[in-house]
């Protein structure tokens, strides 16, 4: 007979019931390193549409897009890396 298996591991941890059961995201648990990484392609996203939107070339809005988004890597990566 087969038996049921335990949905944890480990204590304090829990597994899906499901490989596709979803899960809601607390906002307060977020760190830096999330925003950050969802800031890259959202402000790349953003300038790309303006490129297209605009009058302004791609290429110029995508290197402005990269100028924003400088300070937020040398921040990420050897301001304050993680650790």
């Amino acid at each position: 007979m087969s038996q049921r298996q335990p949905r944890s591991d480990i204590v304090g941890t829990v597994r899906p019931a499901t490989p596709d059961e979803l899960h809601p995201i607390n906002w307060s648990e977020l760190s830096r390193y999330d925003v950050l990484l969802a800031a890259i392609p959202i402000v790349m996203l953003a300038a790309a549409i303006a490129g297209h939107v605009t009058t302004v070339p791609l290429w110029a809005s995508l290197s402005i897009g990269s100028l924003v988004l400088l300070p937020m890597v040398i921040d990420g990566l050897a301001l304050n890396p993680p650790t």
